[in-house]
């Protein structure tokens, strides 16, 4: 999931980027139109003798490989942050003070609130799970219902679900978050007869 962290590096990145970028197309159309700016002009297009110089030197490859992995290593670290979830194991309740800890696991209550969600009906399955997305603590319920399912009485039970999940953990930093989704296709469910 995404952190307060983590975006603040893809937005610094992101400008710096975009900052880079302009300064390119600007040299490049600063290059095309040939123009004395400041007493300063644009290198020739036949001249590359110090870019031919610098490539064949005996260190420019060490150089360009050692570049090359720090790169790879960043890019990996990046896209490892973007995949991993920043899931809590353990929640601290409210009863929790110096002369003790009182701790429950996060994906045990979390499912315990999803199965609840599951009674209404409709319901084909639930999933649950404590996270922290954005700097804020969130249990995420995941429903897949049918598509004739009553959807005002499911959000009436999220409601009713989520109060029951703040009030039994007594976390007020603790935010709910219910995800609906619609199976493409109705099952036939069992009636009593």
């Amino acid at each position: 999931m995404t952190t307060r962290k983590l975006l603040f590096i893809d937005r610094t990145a992101t400008l710096l980027l975009s900052i880079l970028l302009l300064g390119v197309g600007a040299a490049a159309l600063w290059w095309w139109d040939g123009r004395t700016i400041a007493g300063i002009t644009p290198l020739e297009t036949s001249d590359v003798t110090t870019v031919s110089d610098t490539i064949e030197s005996s260190w420019f490859p060490w150089v360009a490989a050692v570049v090359g992995v720090l790169l790879a290593v960043v890019a990996l670290r990046w896209i490892v942050a973007h995949l991993t979830p920043a899931t809590v194991k353990r929640l601290r309740l409210g009863g929790t003070d110096t002369t003790g800890r009182l701790e429950v696991a996060a994906d045990k209550v979390a499912a315990s609130a999803a199965d609840a969600l599951g009674d209404t009906l409709g319901v084909r399955s639930t999933n649950g799970s404590v996270l922290r997305d954005r700097g804020q603590m969130v249990a995420r319920l995941k429903v897949t219902v049918e598509p004739d399912v009553d959807l005002a009485a499911l959000a009436e039970r999220a409601d009713i679900v989520s109060a029951q999940l703040a009030t039994a953990l007594e976390r007020k930093d603790l935010r709910c978050d219910v995800r609906v989704h619609v199976a493409r296709s109705g099952r036939r469910l069992t009636r009593a007869r």
